[in-house]
């Protein structure tokens, strides 16, 4: 793989300040404590980015800054494809939950999990975008609804740039 060049430092700028917006966002209009998104480039775990938006509740941790390693619910998740919306209760009792694994006691804890895969028209899993911790009760149906439509905003924004990207790195001969 050529080394990035600067046409690939603009995508990946961009693509940043995007998903850090895009997390914050939906923590606010959903209504949580937690919200985090990875981004996973061709199913690579190695190349995994995270973005958090944690509320003043969680301070303690904001400096988490662990990337996702593909293991546990991650892994499910993403060889599911679809969305997932769970009580604390129903994620804890899930074959695939392993308790954060060795991020157990670093991580911060976790109350219900809604979740969202970032999958683009041609069915490409670009990640996930999840939210735990809502402000008041469980997620619902409502809350799905909304944050799936983020979701696909995120993927439509990444398509766009890396679109871009390919269209400068074409005009520029690289």
């Amino acid at each position: 793989m050529p080394s990035p060049d600067a046409i690939d430092e603009q995508f990946a700028d961009a693509a940043n300040r995007a998903m850090s917006t895009a997390v914050e966002l939906a923590r606010v209009l959903i209504g949580a404590h937690q919200a985090a998104m990875t981004v996973i480039v061709q199913g690579d775990w190695s190349t995994a980015r995270k973005y958090f938006s944690l509320s003043e509740k969680y301070a303690a941790w904001s400096n988490y800054k662990t990337p996702a390693v593909g293991v546990g619910t991650h892994a499910w998740f993403l060889q599911h494809n679809e969305p997932v919306r769970f009580t604390q209760s129903e994620l804890e009792t899930h074959p695939a939950w392993i308790g954060f694994g060795t991020e157990v006691g670093k991580h911060p804890p976790m109350n219900g999990w809604l979740a969202a895969p970032i999958v683009d028209p041609e069915g490409t899993n670009w990640g996930l975008f999840q939210l735990s911790d809502k402000y008041e009760g469980d997620f619902t149906e409502e809350d799905e609804r909304q944050f799936l439509k983020l979701a696909e905003l995120v993927c439509i924004t990444l398509e766009a740039l890396w679109e871009t990207r390919n269209l400068r790195k074409a005009q520029s001969g690289a």
